[in-house]
């Protein structure tokens, strides 16, 4: 009886023995893990953030590219280019919106700092204006009728770009500069621009050349 006693209580002093034991993390350990932590989100936030920018910038680069889609469509069925204004109740993107409609999303840039409605059609969010420099004749001038064949190189001519929130073009008057006047650089210190020809592309930089539609 004794004996048997002494073998039950060994067999359960080996297996409590056998089961894991949990240790605590320390304060040091602790410390680590946090200082760990902080150094590999310190890491990522900046490459989480450019990543952010790309893709904005691509998004805008799409609305543009539809924004020029559309031109081309006017410009076939109209042979000119839209205006910058009309009347008081109609500018360039009333003309092209039969083929992009204003509740496509196209007109609103995803880092657009403001979002600002149109006045005369709040449905609208602009963030894209309208070439308006003036060089030479109004014939070359966007901010009138401008005939598709009075533009002399498309693939080379900028008519549309990211503006300042509120406004709905860009440059205007004769005297070229950068940084070009209404335009905002919110990509990464550059803005995208859509050319006459409907393709688009993000500059940081221009020429006087590239807003000139005689030259």
């Amino acid at each position: 009886m004794t004996r048997s006693r002494y073998n039950l209580v060994h067999v359960n002093d080996m297996y409590c023995s056998s089961r894991p034991r949990h240790r605590a993390f320390t304060l040091i350990e602790l410390l680590v893990a946090i200082a760990l932590i902080t150094v590999l989100t310190g890491m990522l936030l900046p490459s989480l953030g450019q990543a952010k920018a790309l893709a904005n910038r691509t998004v805008c680069l799409t609305n543009l590219q539809g924004i020029g889609v559309a031109t081309q469509f006017y410009v076939n069925d109209n042979d000119t280019f839209p205006p910058a204004w009309l009347d008081s109740t109609c500018r360039w993107m009333d003309l092209i919106k039969p083929y992009a409609e204003k509740t496509s999303g196209l007109y609103s840039c995803p880092t657009d700092p403001q979002r600002i409605p149109c006045t005369w059609d709040p449905e609208i969010i602009l963030s894209y204006g309208i070439n308006t420099f003036r060089f030479s004749q109004n014939e070359h001038c966007f901010w009138y009728t401008v005939q598709a064949s009075a533009v002399a190189r498309p693939a080379s001519t900028i008519i549309f770009a990211d503006c300042t929130p509120g406004l709905y073009y860009v440059g205007g008057g004769n005297n070229f500069s950068e940084p070009v006047n209404h335009v905002d650089y919110r990509h990464n210190d550059g803005f995208n621009a859509a050319f006459c020809d409907g393709h688009v592309e993000w500059r940081s930089k221009t020429t006087k050349d590239e807003w000139d539609a005689s030259q």
